[in-house]
């Protein structure tokens, strides 16, 4: 796979992008190597990250996104893990040499650590729209969104065109031994196998945990 060779990956990489409208996939040993190279690859040193207090991001990825990406990240309050548009847009930096540029929004459905809350689509469509206007990227820690999706009684083609990135935990509620995948555009993915490359991510014999 480091080669990008490997038949049984390519398959899974692409049977995911098309599950949820997106153009390419990428298979990483864990939802945090995915995470973490959706918001290497999004932002730049002293950009800043918006996140809910409770996302996996911020509570369990050992502030990888100080440590990988040299950015900043700002934490929102709100009920079982969600937050609103209206406060995306509160939470938009102005451009003063002195704060760090709003660049990305993460949100995580289902959200783990308050028990598996989740966005409905409304919920994730008008969060997706008010990034869209305000010049910020949206990603989707989507570790659970199979169960979200089934909670809303939804399909992961109604995602398209929300998120410029999501990562999907194979080993949570589908069962898989091992992996995730992360999911965005063709120019993305090339940029995020690098990353995921260069944080060891790049397995040669990964086509036999893809084909589980």
């Amino acid at each position: 796979d480091v080669f990008g060779e490997d038949p049984t990956v390519a398959a899974l990489e692409q049977e995911c992008a098309g599950m949820f409208g997106m153009e390419a996939g990428l298979f990483c040993p864990s939802g945090t190597m995915a995470n973490q190279i959706a918001i290497k690859v999004h932002t730049q040193p002293l950009d800043e990250v918006v996140c809910h207090e409770a996302s996996h991001i911020y509570q369990y990825e050992t502030g990888g996104y100080a440590y990988h990406s040299g950015v900043a990240v700002k934490l929102l309050q709100g009920p079982e893990g969600r937050i609103t548009p209206q406060q995306v847009m509160a939470s938009v930096n102005p451009r003063f040499d002195w704060l760090p540029q709003t660049r990305l929004v993460v949100i995580e459905n289902t959200c783990n650590k308050t028990g598996g809350s989740f966005y409905n689509l409304h919920q994730m469509q008008e969060l997706s729209k008010t990034c869209y206007n305000h010049n910020l990227l949206l990603h989707l820690d989507g570790a659970r969104i199979f169960n979200a999706l089934q909670a809303i009684n939804a399909q992961p083609q109604q995602l398209k065109g929300m998120f410029n990135s999501i990562s999907v935990c194979l080993s949570k509620g589908l069962g898989a031994p091992v992996g995730s995948v992360l999911l965005g555009s063709t120019a993305f993915i090339q940029q995020a196998r690098r990353v995921r490359k260069v944080m060891g991510g790049g397995m040669r014999q990964a086509g036999y945990l893809a084909a589980a």
